[in-house]
């Protein structure tokens, strides 16, 4: 460092006075971001043979809560509940699909799921179906949770396999088996 510098703007003669490292890295190197991060689980269940089901059924859970539209009503409970009828007295396997988000998308997701729970507008496969609710709720913060290149409805839970398995937000897959029990909860508090 030199001793004395000469400012281009005021021709000034400037003194430093003392030189701070701000970062403990090379200046080329990559900085670290930290970035706080929950999770929420996406479950597609696979389909039954029977016409309500026939493509198979998706629920959002966060913090041991789940979401999910069916034809009867918009339905908000349990996660362990909700995954072990579903597994032991539906007879159905599942893939969870844990993904993170920010502290505020899981805000904004937990609110419209509360505004959705409490509308309880009525089914429609085109608009607000289990599998559309969860993609339009995932796509307010930025989630891509369907296909791009086709219209975005209806959405079917195949499709948001698909591409939630190749978000960058996903975390790990879990394999729920028909028959089994399962406890604890969703979003990592097993």
């Amino acid at each position: 460092m030199a001793d004395k510098l000469v400012s281009p703007s005021t021709g000034k003669t400037l003194i430093p006075i003392g030189s701070r490292t701000t970062t403990p890295l090379p200046e080329n190197e990559p900085k670290p971001i930290h970035i706080d991060r929950e999770y929420i689980e996406v479950v597609v269940f696979d389909s039954l043979p029977r016409p309500a089901s026939a493509f198979g059924h998706v629920a959002i859970a966060i913090d041991r809560t789940v979401y999910s539209r069916a034809h009867e009503k918009y339905f908000k409970g349990p996660f362990r509940d909700y995954l072990n009828s579903n597994t032991q007295k539906v007879q159905r396997d599942a893939i969870g699909l844990h993904l993170w988000v920010s502290p505020r998308e899981r805000k904004i997701i937990i609110d419209e799921l509360e505004r959705r729970v409490a509308i309880d507008a009525k089914y429609s496969v085109f608009d607000n179906s289990c599998s559309s609710n969860v993609a339009d709720v995932l796509e307010m913060v930025g989630v891509l949770a369907h296909d791009p290149r086709y219209f975005p409805t209806p959405v079917s839970p195949a499709d948001l396999l698909a591409v939630l398995s190749k978000s960058n937000r996903l975390v790990e897959r879990r394999l729920y088996r028909k028959g089994q029990s399962y406890e604890g909860g969703a979003s990592g508090n097993w």
